[in-house]
């Protein structure tokens, strides 16, 4: 029996759920960033403004949508070495949109958002001011809070934030890690972050999905402006807030900074895979040493690929490769559910 992990009869959205605009440190209004990237073929965005919860909603229309987020970054003191670690929170209920942990007194000089009061007006303080210090317990503390509070919880460009294995793995109660961020590639950071990703699915044994965003500040005329890099790919059956956070929170979506899926299922004990795009390479990977690949033979393109699910390996995920070398990712599913 075919048991199809991206819905048959269900519709593609794409998707940014991370880029930031002038009401922080962004180079484009929300309205500018809307018209960019519908320009492009993007049904959905996230405008992610620094340490700020906004909902643009006034930019919908029948054919896209703004999902109501915000990017938190905890800092060590300067005496330390180095570190950060960078969340993008967004909420699932956009009929009561405030942020837990606000704090309204914040200001900062590259957010406009905090020394304009018209934009700081519509921020919805809730509860106390969270700490923004970096510690492992504090950031597990504010992740419960706004979990708790209904907010779907990514961790950013691991790369570019220098985490080690033994920072990321401290993290409680994530749901996505951004495995691929455009804007700290173009940069010149190798914002690949698959090795993250099998690090936390093989030592936490949690759900955890992937997304690729662009993370773009700079202008679209701008050298590397770090647009149309990254992108999630949703399937829902129609475009409305509820359906895309449902896909959101069920991991229902592939990510990309290139090659399209058009079709992921489970059949008779092997996973399939059908890509539009002309690929050199696509390969299993898994929760253990176990992994399977096919290659381009001959320079021809492949365009789909067939492999065995073994019972033994914790979890299986797909990378797709184009000739490019860019790559999609099927978010991790855990064998014990597909068998």
């Amino acid at each position: 029996m075919r048991k199809y992990l991206l819905p048959e009869n269900m519709n593609f959205y794409k998707a940014n759920l991370h880029c930031h605009s002038t009401w922080s440190d962004g180079k484009h209004t929300p309205a500018e960033l809307k018209e960019l990237y519908k320009t492009h073929g993007y049904s959905v965005l996230a405008i992610t403004d620094h340490e700020g919860l906004f909902y643009h909603s006034e930019l919908d229309d029948e054919d896209f949508i703004t999902i109501a987020g915000t990017e938190l970054a905890f800092y060590k003191l300067k005496n330390d070495p180095y570190i950060t670690a960078h969340l993008c929170f967004y909420k699932k209920d956009n009929t009561e949109i405030y942020q837990p942990g606000a704090n309204p007194t914040f200001v900062h000089p590259s957010f406009n958002w905090t020394n304009n009061p018209e934009m700081k007006a519509c921020l919805r303080p809730k509860g106390e001011p969270f700490s923004m210090l970096y510690t492992p317990e504090n950031i597990n503390h504010v992740i419960k809070v706004m979990k708790d509070e209904g907010f779907i919880v990514t961790l950013n460009h691991t790369t570019w934030s220098m985490q080690y294995q033994c920072d990321y793995l401290s993290y409680d109660g994530l749901d996505n890690l951004e495995i691929y961020n455009h804007a700290c590639y173009v940069s010149g950071h190798d914002e690949h972050n698959g090795h993250a990703y099998d690090d936390m699915l093989r030592n936490r044994h949690y759900r955890l999905n992937v997304t690729c965003c662009d993370d773009n500040h700079r202008h679209i005329t701008t050298e590397n402006n770090g647009m149309f890099g990254g992108f999630t790919m949703f399937k829902a059956p129609s475009l409305t807030y509820q359906n895309i956070m449902e896909a959101f929170e069920n991991g229902v979506f592939y990510s990309s900074e290139g090659p399209e899926i058009t079709e992921l299922y489970v059949e008779d004990g092997r996973i399939n895979i059908k890509c539009t795009s002309p690929l050199q390479l696509i390969r299993l990977v898994s929760g253990e040493q176990h992994v399977q690949a096919k290659h381009m033979k001959d320079s021809e393109p492949i365009y789909e690929a067939s492999f065995e699910i073994r019972p033994d390996v914790g979890y299986i995920r797909l990378e797709c490769v184009d000739l490019t070398g860019k790559r999609a990712y099927t978010n991790a599913y855990f064998v014990e559910e597909l068998l």
